[in-house]
């Protein structure tokens, strides 16, 4: 499986970082902005609780309840809210409600607010209101008795609907801001990994056209000062491997030179006996056009089993030490062969193998050998003849002259004979010799 861009993955962190944070800085917000809403709604509703209760007192004396009633009715349209009066837990007046269904309330003595106010002169409350089914605010104050009125708390509801609308909206206009900042935040993240991408791509570009003469080895157009020490770095590095090439296109030119004009045969074989490389010699002394050994075993190539097995048991001994020897190779020729194992620089095991053709020797050799045998085999017989006719004229001089000629004639007889021996054998040898010495 391909591993993601890195970028992608920087970019996603990035976008899932900057999405962690809006929501949290929305709910953080939120939270707060509906705690001062609801602060400030509780103020208000707080002070209109007391004006209420003011304008409740200033209208003292009540003649009645049902004149407390009327006149609750009516500051509640006024102040659009719903206001009621309740002393000793019993509900007096309720202007959501008609007389008979006030009368039939239960008792309010232990609702929080009215527990609150009782207790410390101003009461609280947030519930749902099972009669008008909505979120209530209830805010109480204890009043005291008046003409007409005896001790009691006075309360009002207020419905969080526009609390809530107002939350509602103070979201939608924030979301609407992180929505934007988002947007804008993707824009410039993409625009700046795109950048990045396009100019480590030129960093990448400039690393892989190292090989070649004609590519530039300097970066000089970077995104940014964080940027600059790796450019430096790819600077000098590719500065460097332009040298070394240079180095090694002159090494390898200077080699190949050497490996042309060397008149042995050079080979480098590799642990299954593959020859990876070779000098046109080799060609020269296997004389096989039709089989190049480039990529082929040193058996298919034709350098012999004897070849083949002294490269095998110095690959199995791990041996560094060279080896010589010679042998014949499946052309008929015969060769001095070293072989020098090396290990390369990822300790791979390879082996050099140098070929000396000595054919030529070899067949100077066997020649020298068939002419002394030759010679020797020619030449005894007369000049046995020879050295036993003057041991006896030597030793026992015959008295008779004629005898005596007759024995001198044969010696002389005999030494024709063995120059002309002497002279067939150097006329037959001497093409030979030629020859050998022409290929010397």
């Amino acid at each position: 499986m391909q591993p993601r861009s890195y970028f992608t993955r920087l970019l996603a962190l990035s976008l899932a970082l900057l999405f962690c944070a809006a929501v949290f800085i929305f709910y953080q917000s939120s939270y707060d902005a509906q705690s001062v809403q609801l602060r400030e709604f509780e103020e208000r509703e707080a002070n209109t609780v007391r004006v209420i209760e003011w304008l409740v007192a200033s209208k003292a004396p009540y003649a009645s309840v049902e004149s407390l009633r009327e006149y609750i009715l009516e500051i509640s349209k006024r102040f659009a809210v719903r206001v009621t009066y309740v002393a000793g837990g019993k509900v007096l007046a309720e202007s959501g409600l008609t007389p008979g269904e006030t009368d039939k309330m239960e008792d309010h003595s232990q609702r929080p607010e009215i527990v609150q106010a009782m207790q410390e002169g101003l009461g609280t409350s947030t519930r749902y209101s099972t009669t008008l089914k909505t979120e209530l605010l209830y805010v109480a104050v204890r009043m005291q008795a008046a003409a007409g009125l005896s001790d009691g708390v006075l309360r009002i509801a207020v419905p969080f609907s526009g609390v809530q609308q107002s939350l509602a909206d103070s979201r939608s206009r924030f979301m609407t801001v992180v929505a934007a900042m988002a947007l804008c935040a993707v824009a410039l993240a993409i625009f700046l990994v795109r950048r990045t991408q396009t100019m480590l791509r030129s960093f990448s570009q400039v690393v892989d056209d190292l090989g070649r003469q004609e590519a530039s080895d300097k970066i000089r157009v970077y995104p940014g000062s964080e940027f600059k020490p790796l450019v430096d770095s790819i600077n000098v590095l590719a500065k460097q491997a332009r040298k070394n090439m240079r180095h090694l296109h002159e090494t390898r030119s200077q080699f190949e030179a050497v490996m042309a004009k060397m008149t042995d045969a050079v080979a480098v074989l590799d642990q299954d006996g593959i020859i990876l490389a070779h000098n046109a010699a080799l060609d020269a002394l296997l004389d096989n056009p039709n089989m190049p050994p480039a990529g082929r075993n040193v058996l298919e190539a034709g350098l012999g089993l004897a070849v083949y097995n002294a490269a095998r048991e110095a690959f199995d001994t791990h041996s560094p030490t060279p080896r010589r020897f010679a042998t014949t190779l499946l052309g008929g020729k015969i060769a001095d062969v070293d072989l020098v194992p090396y290990t390369t620089s990822k300790g791979k095991q390879r082996l050099i193998l140098v070929l000396h053709d000595i054919t030529a020797m070899k067949n100077a050799e066997r020649i020298l050998r068939q002419f002394v045998i030759n010679a020797s085999h020619q030449l005894r017989t007369p000049l046995t003849s020879i050295q036993g006719y003057a041991s006896t004229l030597l030793e026992t001089p015959p008295e008779d002259m004629d005898q005596a000629k007759q024995m001198l004639a044969t010696i002389y007889r005999k030494s024709q004979d063995m120059g002309e021996v002497v002279t067939e054998l150097l006329d037959t040898a001497s093409p030979q010799a030629e020859s050998q010495a022409r290929k010397a």
